[in-house]
């Protein structure tokens, strides 16, 4: 089922912007996967903004954040921290404790620490994050939705699944309001708790929810789409274990 169904994942760069020759190379290199040439030119740009504007700058802070970026799609997990941490000490002098732009640090910091299975320091810098969007934005944004949906991923992964299945339900609750329920973020978050589900063992309820985002799915991008067809594998997959299951309790 590993191979099958997976949580859909919010990544968070930086709520500043960047536009340069060597971020544009840069880009071109990530559309095509190349993670390590992304970050070749990043660094090569983080040099230039460095002599240009010196380290307490938006730019530099831009740097930071997308190098961290590259370092942790190349599952260099400890220099994507130390890029993310530069990124905090900057927007921290410059912007202040409660910026937007440090929740979306705190968010990629928490999610190097997911992917090195530390949960716990994980969900400390999420709970960081989620207090400053809320205090920014207020309780019904998508940032405070990314937020949730990020916790719920942690839970899941410690089999907390109550935990998980309230943080998206929370992330849920904002995204119908905001988004619509026929959004592809909405169909998302009805996917990672029909996961959830399906860990329980409910898989019922897990095919209700997947049923969903099938649904939108097809209404937004249409049932050819990668997406759509992995969705309705999943459902397949689910309902074979039904049978299965079925098949072993009449025995």
């Amino acid at each position: 089922m590993k191979k099958v169904l997976k949580s859909v994942l919010f990544f968070c760069m930086t709520l500043l912007s960047a536009d340069s020759v060597n971020y544009m190379y840069a880009e071109k290199a990530k559309a095509k996967g190349d993670y390590r040439s992304a970050l070749k030119y990043s660094l090569k740009q983080l040099d230039d903004d460095l002599k240009e504007n010196g380290r307490l700058s938006k730019s530099v802070a831009i740097d930071y954040g997308i190098l961290g970026y590259y370092a942790a799609k190349l599952k260099d997990y400890d220099k994507a921290l130390e890029y993310n941490f530069e990124a905090l000490k900057i927007e921290e002098r410059m912007l202040g404790k409660n910026h937007p732009s440090r929740a979306v640090t705190y968010n990629n910091i928490g999610g190097v620490y997911r992917k090195q299975n530390k949960y716990e320091e994980a969900l400390d810098y999420y709970a960081k994050a989620l207090k400053i969007s809320e205090k920014a934005f207020g309780n019904k944004h998508t940032s405070v939705a990314t937020t949730y949906s990020n916790i719920g991923l942690v839970y899941k992964n410690l089999g907390k699944y109550g935990e998980a299945l309230d943080s998206y339900t929370k992330a849920l609750k904002i995204r119908e309001e905001v988004l619509g329920k026929e959004h592809l973020s909405t169909a998302a978050t009805y996917n990672n708790i029909g996961l959830v589900y399906y860990r329980q063992g409910k898989y019922a309820e897990a095919l209700n929810e997947l049923g969903k985002t099938l649904k939108i799915q097809e209404k937004v991008l249409g049932k050819e789409h990668l997406s759509t067809k992995n969705t309705q594998k999943n459902i397949n997959y689910l309902k074979n274990e039904m049978v299965k299951n079925n098949k072993k309790k009449s025995k």
